[in-house]
């Protein structure tokens, strides 16, 4: 018999490996928090159901892709899903918090449940084609039954017990943002030459500095096409989460500590923006009076 899987939030990411997965002949159910035009096209293809306690109680395999550490709380502990999940079933946090919170929640939910931390990495792209990196945390007594369900969904490596998928997941956040960083102002920087951006990608191309981050965001800049696909807010909140985890460490990692003060700008300008906008933090800094 074929396990069910359940898919908690359907987001940007959740969405995707939820139809993913049901146009590969899985066995799945959906739930959003709010429902609404967003979610017309997956309910055609992705059974939604009404509650979480409701999308749980008959699956196997269970896929959270909530915002945050919070989210994740409120939906397992405070609605009281946990305790509607069948013994023996997995539950996968797939979001990005911090290793305390995922040592929290197996430390509070059913001891009858097999909880994992498996955050990904690869955005809408990588969830459509199943290619997602995905950071997995959990004890060896789980190891084969996780690597067998999340391979369906990426390509999965064990860091450790609970928690050490999270604490990579964060490290892989550090990366990516000083990374788009980079991006943002050596294009900042070169614009102010009089070079175009799409020149300057262009030339580019197999060099040292070509990445799958040059690739991905180049074309967004060139365009100045900002909508979505990885959120500023979310990726702020990441590096929040990894500042967390060491002792004065935002002082210390000073690329780091740009890139999240990048970020910051764009949220606080109150729009909803991808987080390869931080060149525009960075043609701001680079344009700024500093005399």
């Amino acid at each position: 018999m074929s396990q069910k899987y359940c898919v908690l939030g359907l987001g940007i990411m959740g969405s995707r490996v939820a139809y993913r997965l049901a146009k590969n002949g899985y066995d799945v159910v959906g739930w959003n928090r709010t429902l609404g035009p967003h979610l017309d096209n997956l309910a055609k293809t992705v059974p939604l159901a009404s509650s979480p306690c409701e999308a749980v109680k008959e699956a196997d395999i269970i896929l959270m892709f909530l915002h945050d550490g919070p989210a994740v709380h409120q939906v397992l502990i405070d609605n009281g899903t946990a305790d509607c999940i069948k013994a023996g079933s997995l539950l996968a946090d797939m979001g990005t918090n911090t290793p305390d919170e995922a040592r929290f929640i197996l430390a509070n939910i059913p001891k009858t449940i097999r909880f994992v931390d498996a955050p990904v990495s690869g955005g809408p792209k990588g969830a459509e084609n199943a290619t997602m990196s995905i950071f997995l945390g959990c004890g060896q007594s789980d190891l084969d039954l996780a690597k067998k369900a999340l391979g369906a969904v990426g390509r999965v490596t064990h860091m450790g017990k609970v928690g050490t998928g999270q604490a990579a997941k964060l490290a892989n956040q550090i990366i990516v943002a000083c990374s788009i960083a980079g991006l943002g102002e050596g294009v900042a920087y070169a614009e102010a030459l009089g070079i175009k951006a799409e020149n300057l990608f262009s030339a580019m191309q197999g060099g040292l500095a070509d990445s799958e981050i040059l690739q991905i965001m180049g074309p967004r800049i060139a365009s100045g096409d900002f909508s979505p696909h990885g959120r500023a807010a979310t990726h702020l909140k990441d590096l929040d989460c990894a500042f967390s985890q060491l002792d004065g460490v935002e002082k210390k990692l000073k690329a780091t500590a740009t890139a999240k003060k990048y970020l910051q700008k764009l949220v606080d300008g109150g729009e909803d923006l991808d987080h390869s906008a931080m060149v525009i933090a960075a043609r701001a800094a680079l344009a700024a009076d500093t005399s």
